[in-house]
């Protein structure tokens, strides 16, 4: 057996979209349900973006979401690849986010997204994931993967885990492999340690955790 290199742990969240609409959205939490209809309510709509322009207006609102929560944001030509799909939620043709995720032969991997701020009340997150896994039944899939779950997660992470909790998926954990042991080492001491994690949080000026 070829050695893969030194290992860490990892994790995600799936949805099964297998089951009808009525189903899925029946196992979503219900503040998270009443969302996604008020969304639906105030004539959202979700569309492919495929121009440059549509590229560069999710790109910025992207950026700007970074920016706003202390992570540093990948290159527009990380996400800008033949194998994404980029799906842009707007209202009276105005963007208010989106997101970008590729497929396989039986799933939808979401990738990253992003919206504004200030239409927050529209509910343009909920609705972008409920969008995510219609798109996803009418092709024929499986699973949405919503992406990275932070085992161990401290500050702003728990928030993400637990918004992504809320859409009745189950948690995969998987290995991950590295030839470089100083990279899982620290991957682990980030996770096991909240005095490491403090740090490397402050490196990537990354929120605070508040107070209770």
């Amino acid at each position: 057996m070829t050695w893969k290199g030194f290992k860490d742990i990892q994790a995600k969240i799936e949805v099964d979209v297998t089951p009808s609409e009525e189903e899925i959205l029946s196992k979503v939490n219900r503040s998270r349900r009443k969302n996604v209809n008020k969304a639906i309510r105030e004539n959202l709509i979700a569309i492919e973006g495929k121009t440059n322009e549509e590229w560069n207006q999710w790109y910025e609102i992207y950026k700007k979401v970074c920016k706003e929560g202390g992570i540093e944001h990948d290159s527009l030509e990380t996400y800008k690849i033949p194998a994404s799909t980029l799906m842009l939620i707007k209202k009276d043709d105005k963007i208010l986010g989106g997101g970008v995720f590729t497929e396989t032969d039986d799933k939808l991997v979401w990738k990253a997204y992003a919206s504004l701020i200030e239409f927050q009340e529209l509910r343009v997150n909920d609705f972008l994931y409920w969008s995510g896994f219609v798109w996803a039944k009418k092709r024929g899939k499986k699973k949405v993967d919503l992406g990275g779950w932070q085992i161990k997660a401290r500050g702003h992470l728990n928030g993400i885990n637990n918004f992504k909790e809320q859409w009745g998926g189950e948690i995969i954990y998987y290995n991950i492999y590295s030839k470089s042991p100083l990279y899982i080492l620290g991957r682990k001491a980030i996770r096991n340690s909240a005095t490491t994690r403090w740090i490397w949080d402050r490196i990537k000026r990354r929120p605070k955790s508040k107070k209770n």
